[in-house]
């Protein structure tokens, strides 16, 4: 059964793109195409809509160049649950009762050729009771992943009408689950039932009931509500903004090769070099910061 790996093209009679920053009520009874009647229901929160962005400030490179990177449109956004769903997978791809692969609710989204999984997923372990999804592709291993990816769907969970009386299991995973259930208490999430080991490559979890949240927007276009939930839980300044922050990326990938050449320059501006990985609170020290400088990547997840 969970050899099978089809694409779930999710349906239904269009909606109003009206008054798409509120939350939609949905029947708990709707289900969604492609799955039996009875195996899954979908709670709605957000409403499809057309992006807005304010408008870039082009430096040395052509404004519509950074257009042309981001999503035209916000797809619909709630909680599918599932009877008998299952997670596969170190990023918690999730699984059908039938065994089909759903790539929507990934970082993959529409471009889910690009997923990977296993030439056969290994039995399942079952767990009794209610799951929910806090994990996305990347977030077991990278910061800013599991920020804006997997942290943001506890918001779609609670606009939903849920609550944690609902879940017996939080699959969040993280190889550093310290820092992991230190930020999910901020948000509530009561850490003695999450499930911080990352699933094997093939490996599978099934629960009797499993709460998937969407993919919170598109693979790195992320809506407005999703900082401002993340503020919510995360400290805000007590003074002015003083410090000027290097983001070095350490050992990291798109390290700047002469970073050496750099430090005498940031440092006749009074800018200090800084390692976000080596702070247990770097929220903090961004809203610290009146500037920042780096190269992109999960450092400047904070920004």
């Amino acid at each position: 059964m969970f050899h099978k790996i089809g694409k779930w093209l999710r349906s239904q009679a269009p909606r109003s793109t009206q008054q798409a920053s509120m939350p939609v009520a949905v029947s708990q009874n709707e289900t969604r195409h492609g799955l039996q009647s009875g195996e899954a229901s979908w709670r709605g929160v957000y409403r499809p809509m057309p992006c807005s962005y304010p408008e870039p400030v082009a430096i040395a490179q052509p404004a519509p160049l950074m257009i042309d990177r981001m999503a035209q449109n916000w797809p619909e956004m709630g909680v599918l649950e599932l009877r008998r769903g299952s997670l596969a997978g170190p990023a918690g791809w999730v699984l059908g009762p039938r065994g089909d692969l759903l790539p929507e609710y990934s970082w993959y989204g529409l471009d889910s050729y690009h997923l990977t999984p296993p030439p056969a997923w290994a039995e399942p372990r079952a767990l009794s009771g209610t799951g929910l999804l806090l994990s996305s592709d990347w977030s077991a291993v990278n910061y800013g992943h599991f920020m804006l990816d997997a942290l943001p769907r506890l918001h779609l969970f609670e606009q939903a009408g849920f609550s944690w009386s609902d879940v017996d299991h939080v699959y969040c995973a993280s190889q550093t689950p310290n820092k992991a259930s230190a930020l999910l208490e901020r948000f509530g999430v009561p850490v003695d039932r999450c499930i911080f080991e990352p699933l094997a490559h093939d490996g599978v979890v099934r629960f009797d009931r499993l709460l998937v949240p969407s993919f919170p927007g598109v693979k790195r276009n992320y809506p407005e509500w999703t900082p401002k939930f993340l503020q919510r839980a995360l400290d805000s300044p007590l003074a002015p903004p003083e410090r000027a922050l290097y983001v070095t990326r350490g050992g990291g990938q798109r390290k700047v090769r002469n970073e050496a050449e750099l430090f005498p320059i940031l440092d006749q501006f009074g800018f200090e070099v800084y390692d976000p990985s080596t702070s247990s609170a770097p929220w903090k020290d961004f809203s610290q910061a009146r500037f920042v400088v780096g190269a992109h990547g999960a450092g400047l997840t904070d920004v």
